[in-house]
């Protein structure tokens, strides 16, 4: 694997940052409370209505009937059938190349017709086929002209994931002021760990000169959010010392070795206390309940399957904004109670 120079927070004896960085995403970010409300439904809700599909990849020879019927459903122009179909397709643990092509195929035909959601898949898949196939790579101007995309129209991953790529130079010209801009805009939509991002860019220096006060603010509001590391990070600084160094380390490993260093020195309270709150997950059943109330409620989470897609993950996301909870996109048992206690009222 080629060895590039990248960032790597580390809790322990850290050197002074230099000039050029490169990022390794940190663990166990928690999500920031909502600032703005998304309208029920999601950003899908008045998409136009498409034509049918007439040059769409033939299903596998073995495709049962339920599947023959989504097909049959997504060539006529369904949304939420495209999104389906592109979901199963990429399901399996090791999909096969030609799925993978199918799943590229129908994630476009929703995003075309501006689905976010859709949009941000897309591109993601685009990112990371290569971990998927063997001698696949990677297409990674597709992915960003994907991310751009789904940003454009509020999507608060996509503007995380732009935030990642102009700062790692992936895809595009490394540029800190448009990674800064990026994870401002993540962050303002919910996205927590993008303020701690914003305090390793200004730490560093997003136009040339380290900004040691504004990333202490970055730190502190990522910290409020229960973001251990950010903790960290900000008793770091005031203690004098510094929070990134380079690393002429693989990607993995460089992670590898954060995420280890950071758990090392996260408070212990903090720690029990994150323990203590670890969301437990439902069933199928569960996950195909909370499809169901959602939909009640006006959101959109497509077809009540009891499988957790991208476009369930998307609904959650919406209804937990709107109800100024932790935005995580997780199918709990506290999020089902939650729905169960809204749909009741």
């Amino acid at each position: 694997m080629r060895r590039i120079a990248r960032i790597s927070l580390l809790a322990s004896a850290l050197l002074a940052a230099p000039p050029l960085l490169a990022l390794i995403p940190t663990p166990a970010m928690a999500e920031a409370p909502p600032r703005k409300p998304e309208p029920a439904g999601g950003q899908d809700a008045a998409l136009p209505a498409a034509a049918a599909v007439t040059n769409a990849p033939a299903l596998p020879r073995n495709a049962d009937d339920a599947l023959r019927a989504l097909d049959a459903r997504a060539r006529a122009g369904e949304l939420d059938a495209q999104i389906g179909l592109a979901e199963y397709f990429v399901s399996g643990t090791k999909p096969d190349p030609r799925d993978v092509k199918r799943a590229l195929f129908w994630y476009e035909q929703a995003a075309g017709r501006g689905d976010a959601d859709a949009a941000w898949a897309l591109a993601s898949l685009n990112r990371y086929r290569h971990e998927l196939l063997e001698k696949s790579r990677a297409d990674m101007e597709e992915a960003v002209r994907w991310y751009r995309h789904a940003a454009d129209q509020g999507h608060a991953e996509a503007m995380y994931d732009l935030g990642l790529m102009y700062t790692e130079g992936s895809g595009v010209p490394r540029d800190t002021v448009q990674a800064a801009h990026w994870f401002e805009r993540a962050a303002d939509a919910g996205i927590a760990r993008a303020l701690f991002m914003l305090g390793i860019l200004y730490e560093q220096g997003v136009d040339g000169a380290p900004d040691l006060e504004t990333a202490a603010g970055w730190y502190s509001q990522a910290a409020a959010t229960g973001d251990a590391t950010a903790e960290v990070a900000l008793k770091r600084l005031a203690e004098g010392q510094g929070n990134v160094r380079i690393a002429d380390l693989p990607l993995e490993r460089a992670m590898a070795k954060t995420a280890t260093a950071a758990a090392r020195q996260a408070p212990p309270a903090a720690e029990k206390q994150k323990q203590a709150a670890k969301p437990v997950p439902v069933t199928q059943a569960g996950v195909k309940e909370i499809q169901q109330l959602l939909a009640r409620l006006g959101y959109k989470p497509g077809k009540a399957d009891g499988h957790l897609g991208k476009r369930t993950t998307a609904a959650i996301r919406a209804y937990q904004k709107a109800q100024k909870l932790s935005v995580d996109g997780r199918a709990t048992q506290t999020l089902l109670e939650h729905l169960r206690r809204r749909v009741q009222a």
